[in-house]
């Protein structure tokens, strides 16, 4: 295995079957665990061409390598942006924020109970989709993987329709940044080796009409450190259609549709949102077996929804 850092992003795009890591706090267990040996990887996360936070004509540009702890403290994203900001601040841990990156968050691999052990704990197992084998060991008649897509911040930009300027096979792309998470977490459950050949180079978020809002929550055992059991992240008002997207609940981000459009009706309670977004989370999430909790305690807490709409539409 070989790592060493990219100085430049011309430096970076020139290396052939490069595994490019931000912050790599989420690929370093991976790579303990022997779930992933990938043999040429490139820190990427000083690069000046990924750094910064502006506004200019299309929007606020977000570089992919600027921290969590960057984009939860920075003003101008506090004050267009709060569901990011606040899914930024509540990720992990103060330590963590202070070195992962966005990019990184958003591209972060799946997780299960099966696959993220030592290699001696999965000896034991026949290999699942994420290992090269051909089972879920969580759905054994799934014919995919079931492991959970957890990102914070992937919720947030999801429900404020952001953009993502991309590297793919050398060409610049430009794509929203839902198609994005999409594709990453398709792949992903291919097998662990399977990425997308992706270097992001940053985000672009359009600045919201006067009266818009949105917000961020997040529930977990302890307020940092772990994982999200759930989290939510919404947007309304405005001009744009309002969103509402549920994380941690599938093997990507789920949207909710049919409840976003009571969001900006002011006839229609929070109560009433709550359980239409209950209603509608039972039917497209994709629960398993996770740490500390069972798929039926976890149903019960799509609820939760009803804390995030007290706050944002009281």
């Amino acid at each position: 295995m070989e790592m060493r850092t990219a100085k430049s992003l011309g430096e970076a795009l020139r290396t052939p079957g490069a595994t490019w890591l931000g912050g790599a706090t989420d690929f370093m267990p991976l790579l303990k665990n022997r779930v992933r040996d990938d043999e040429n990887l490139v820190l990427v996360g000083k690069i000046p061409e990924l750094l910064g936070i502006a506004e200019k004509e299309d929007g606020f540009h977000i570089g992919a390598a600027q921290t969590l702890t960057d984009i939860a403290q920075n003003e101008t994203i506090k004050k267009y942006y709060p569901a990011l900001a606040q899914a930024a601040g509540q990720t992990a841990s103060p330590q963590i924020r202070n070195i992962a990156t966005l990019g990184g968050n958003i591209l972060q691999d799946r997780r299960c109970i099966y696959f993220n052990q030592s290699e001696l704990w999965r000896s034991n197992l026949t290999g699942c989709f994420k290992t090269g084998g051909d089972v879920c060991q969580q759905i054994p008649n799934s014919p995919v993987c079931r492991a959970i897509y957890y990102s914070d911040t992937a919720t947030a930009l999801i429900a404020c329709d952001a953009e993502v300027l991309y590297y793919e096979n050398g060409e610049e792309k430009r794509s929203t940044a839902e198609e994005l998470v999409h594709r990453h977490c398709e792949a992903n459950g291919l097998s662990c080796h399977h990425r997308l050949p992706v270097l992001i180079r940053e985000f672009v978020l359009k600045k919201p009409a006067e009266g818009e809002k949105s917000g961020f929550y997040k529930y977990s055992i302890r307020a940092s450190i772990d994982f999200p059991l759930v989290n939510f992240a919404l947007r309304f008002g405005g001009k744009r259609a309002p969103k509402l997207v549920a994380g941690a609940v599938s093997t990507e981000p789920v949207l909710l549709p049919e409840t976003a459009g009571l969001l900006a009706d002011s006839t229609v309670s929070n109560d009433q949102i709550a359980e239409s977004a209950k209603a509608e989370l039972i039917k497209k999430a994709k629960l398993i077996k996770e740490d500390l909790i069972s798929p039926a305690r976890k149903r019960d807490m799509f609820g939760l929804i009803a804390c995030l709409l007290e706050e944002i539409r009281n």
